[in-house]
């Protein structure tokens, strides 16, 4: 008797080590996960941004006042999820900047714990914790992290609907319906994840569902999430016609111009180029690892894995480079696709090395090793590097050095902390220099459209300076047209080269970088030096019309 007790138990140890073993696996990767996402969070919020960071962080703040497509406020197609995230956190913080930072801090920290699991799944412990620490340290994804925009949320919604298309592959129907309720939700929140990872997710269902009927249920979740956000936008834009009005228009003067329909081959290849420059910031010297992939798939073949992970890159990597890319946020919907790909190739490189020196057991040690220069690199890079000082007079010297530099500076070196303190800077300077000095009862604001040397500053001075009249004039031939946003219920141009200001005001004040030197100086312009390189220009407006960039501005007389 005593000796069948003892058996069994002896065999119940044996059989409960597997699950012990397992479960606290589970708890360790818990852990693990969570603890890379409060660094993820901790590290952002030194760096937070103060002020909106650009023109379409200033749209979505302007949305929490008044939504309103027509006025893209925010811009097509509508962000309606993530603008009423937004109203939920700025009811608390009450400040429409700060409420968007939160947002994209809480994003980036949800996207790395998300990242490890998905590579813990695909992969191993080490892939998982080298993927989700490295892509934290991204500086293309810290900065973003740190700015009121989208693309932390992207990310994070592109990483889950991944994770969930994956495991579908299993076979396993609630994941399938899952990543349907998610797919169609982040649709909400950034409509181009749900039409970019569309075809992951529906190739992943087509292979695990196994069974017509359930693809169909999961088809019908998909549209039910949709419809959850996308009937409320239809009407708050006033209806399909409005809401189909406003994008086309937004389509036809944005993005046609750039794709591979409307634009040229110039376009294209200045477009792949900034798509390219954009993953080089967001991988860092992770980026490296690409010459080791034909050693790794020699050396451990190309298995359904990472199969699963380039038919994740290729839908977005081609839009963006064939028909739109706006900023460098945009690769954050495929850069954690790319970042697990690579920490894979260097977790092999390791155990490669280990192997080579005859002691396995120093593999976390050699991964240390390896991790420790490229975070540091990351991290440095972000913290400490600093944008060039912008050049704007005494250009001597070949077109193609100044292009290079100036597209260095704008796609590579502005994605750090030192280039948004200096971006916010340049903004209060702006603000506070012409509330000192001009009053808002005699002084019209002007932007411009089309200048090759500034930023359109027309969103940052309708939300910073309000109660100054506000005109944005268009220099492109082909768009010629003005906007008053005090006085206009879309954001369509008016036509015409007329700009009648109210007869109180007695000047214009040019906020630009810098003047346009295509364009000739109207009589009389004061030219006045800010710091970084910036300006003011004020014209005195009398009796007589002004000319400027072929637009005439009068005086009303009544």
């Amino acid at each position: 008797m005593i000796r069948r007790v003892r058996a069994a138990v002896i065999h119940g140890l044996r059989t409960s080590r597997p699950a012990l073993a397992q479960a606290g696996g589970r708890h360790a990767d818990l852990w693990t996960a969570l603890g890379l996402a409060l660094l993820t969070l901790l590290s952002r919020w030194p760096y937070r941004a103060r002020m909106l960071y650009n023109w379409d962080a200033v749209q979505f703040a302007l949305a929490l006042h008044e939504f309103d497509i027509s006025k893209h406020q925010p811009h097509p197609p509508g962000y309606l999820l993530y603008v009423g995230l937004g109203r939920l956190v700025n009811a608390t913080l009450g400040d429409p900047t700060q409420a968007y930072v939160t947002l994209a801090m809480l994003f980036s920290a949800a996207t790395t714990f998300t990242v490890y699991w998905l590579a813990r799944t695909l992969y191993d412990r080490f892939t998982a914790t080298a993927a989700a620490a490295l892509l934290a340290g991204s500086p293309l994804f810290w900065f973003y992290g740190s700015v009121g925009l989208t693309y932390a949320g992207e990310a994070f919604g592109a990483s889950l609907v991944a994770l969930l298309a994956y495991r579908t592959l299993g076979g396993s129907a609630t994941h399938l319906y899952a990543g349907a309720v998610v797919l169609g939700l982040v649709g909400g929140m950034r409509q181009s994840v749900l039409v970019l990872l569309f075809p992951l997710w529906l190739g992943c269902a087509l292979v695990g569902a196994r069974s017509a009927r359930r693809l169909a249920a999961a088809g019908t979740v998909l549209a039910g999430a949709v419809l959850v956000w996308f009937l409320p936008l239809v009407w708050l834009s006033g209806g399909w016609r409005a809401y189909l009005a406003a994008s086309t228009q937004l389509y036809g003067s944005v993005v046609l111009p750039t794709s591979v329909l409307g634009g040229d081959l110039d376009t294209t290849l200045r477009q792949t180029g900034h798509v390219l420059e954009s993953v080089a910031v967001g991988l860092g010297p992770l980026g490296l690892a690409v010459l080791a992939l034909p050693y790794y798939a020699r050396r451990r073949g190309w298995g359904r894995q990472e199969w699963f992970l380039l038919a994740w890159v290729a839908p977005p990597a081609a839009f963006y480079t064939l028909v739109h890319f706006g900023q460098a946020g945009y690769v954050l919907t495929f850069l954690p696709a790319l970042v697990v790909l690579l920490s894979r190739v260097l977790a092999e490189l390791v155990a490669a090395w280990s192997a080579r020196l005859r002691r396995p057991q120093w593999r976390w040690a050699v991964a240390l090793a390896t991790l420790a220069p490229l975070l540091l690199v990351n991290t440095g890079f972000f913290v400490s590097a600093r944008p060039a000082p912008r050049e704007f007079h005494n250009r001597t010297g070949e077109s193609w050095v100044w292009r290079a530099r100036d597209e260095a500076s704008d796609w590579i070196m502005s994605r750090t902390a030192a280039a948004l303190r200096e971006h916010e800077a340049v903004i209060r300077t702006y603000v506070e220099t012409i509330r000192a000095v001009y009053d808002p009862s005699d002084t019209a604001l002007l932007t411009e459209l089309g200048n090759p040397r500034s930023y359109p500053w027309l969103r940052h001075a309708m939300f910073y300076m309000p109660e100054y009249a506000i005109y944005q004039i268009s220099l492109g031939e082909e768009s010629r047209g003005f906007y008053a946003p005090q006085s206009s219920a879309t954001m369509i141009l008016s036509p015409g080269t007329l700009v009648s200001v109210p007869r109180r005001v007695k000047q214009l004040v040019w906020f630009v970088d810098h003047w346009d030197p295509s364009r000739p100086r109207p009589r009389g312009l004061v030219e006045i030096p800010l710091p970084y390189g910036r300006y003011l220009y004020v014209l005195p407006l009398g009796r007589r019309p002004v000319e400027h960039a072929g637009y005439t501005f009068v005086r009303d007389r009544t």
